[in-house]
């Protein structure tokens, strides 16, 4: 089982990259990688082997990873990275005033201003605030082995992160990229009306240097990208 979520997150004037993958079975972790600048700024790794020992499958491993990457992409935009960003590349854009409401109008979006609440409530809060907003999520499963010179059936599955309805007509593509070839398309398709792809690739021999398979998903809801090593 390979699944990998990818977001772009602007805030205070810089795009932050979040990148979040299972690692798989042989080594039971979901890792998130924070990017700013093609540099890694930020590392978080869960481990679930205990999970599994426990029974838990797929769709637990996969609930895991969506919230890892969601929490994550919460602590950014309400500004717990910011240190952390300022010290590797400098002073961040001041970040924007939250709108003021009129007089006996609804809630506002969370504050990140000093207050009462903890970060930790700001961001459940923000959580929640988010979870009407539908982005792409791309699953991937392979039946067969990811190696050069082999064949695989790669089965996607594409839906909505909160509701997870299946997106339909998602154009999927799956690329090799390497160290000593030109990039190459080894198969292409659309996501059906249950949010499913089935799509067999060959994936050539190189006799040296490495490679990766970048499967790339973009659709009305979003994009979504998964990377993997070879």
């Amino acid at each position: 089982m390979i699944t990998g979520y990818n977001t772009d997150v602007k805030h205070r004037g810089v795009v932050f990259h979040v990148q979040t993958e299972d690692k798989g079975l042989d080594n039971p972790s979901i890792e998130s990688l924070v990017y700013v600048g093609g540099q890694i700024l930020h590392r978080r790794r869960t481990e679930y082997a205990q999970l599994l020992k426990d029974g838990g499958g797929k769709d637990e491993i996969l609930e895991r990873l969506e919230t890892q990457h969601r929490k994550l992409i919460a602590e950014i935009r309400t500004g717990k990275l910011d240190s952390e960003a300022e010290n590797r590349i400098g002073p961040l854009a001041s970040p924007a005033r939250a709108p003021v409401a009129p007089s006996g109008a609804g809630p506002s979006a969370p504050s990140t201003s000093s207050g009462s609440q903890s970060l930790d409530q700001v961001i459940l809060d923000y959580l929640n605030m988010e979870a009407e907003q539908e982005y792409l999520i791309l699953v991937m499963d392979s039946m067969g082995e990811l190696a050069l010179g082999s064949d695989a059936l790669l089965a996607f599955h594409a839906k909505t992160s909160s509701s997870s309805k299946p997106v339909v007509g998602a154009k999927i593509a799956v690329k090799l990229i390497s160290t000593v070839a030109d990039p190459e398309i080894l198969g292409s398709g659309a996501t059906n009306d249950e949010g499913n792809l089935n799509l067999r690739v060959a994936i050539p021999a190189i006799a040296k240097g490495t490679a990766a398979l970048i499967i790339t998903a973009t659709s009305d809801a979003g994009s979504a990208e998964i990377k993997h090593l070879i």
